[in-house]
């Protein structure tokens, strides 16, 4: 992931929203959507964008009352910093699987310097 894109997503007000949902408890796109007042549609991009970035993963598949697939997204973000040094915005992530970002301090403004 570029770090536009990270710093893009780390300000984005729903994905926070999303992330702080799936944290304890894996939810349906449809919970996350009416319980965090964030429409449908973007709701289901930005769980998309979260989940291919490696912020959120499908962690089961449930099958509804009426018989549909439903998937469950629980986040996969433990924890985060960020930090500020020698005129730099730095942030670090700690994931409950592997991922190349994890435990790294990845530089975010490197495109200003």
């Amino acid at each position: 992931m570029r770090e536009k894109d990270i710093s893009r997503l780390l300000t984005d007000d729903y994905a926070e929203r999303i992330l702080v949902a799936t944290h304890q408890r894996a939810k349906s796109v449809q919970e996350i959507s009416d319980r965090y007042d964030i429409p449908i549609a973007a709701c289901y991009r930005k769980v998309h964008e979260l989940e291919d970035a490696g912020f959120l993963r499908c962690s089961r598949i449930v099958t509804t009352s009426k018989g549909k697939a439903m998937k469950l997204y629980q986040a996969t973000l433990r924890k985060a910093q960020l930090r500020f040094e020698s005129g730099s915005f730095q942030v670090r992530f700690e994931f409950d699987h592997e991922s190349r970002m994890n435990g790294k301090w990845i530089e975010l403004n490197s495109a200003l310097t």
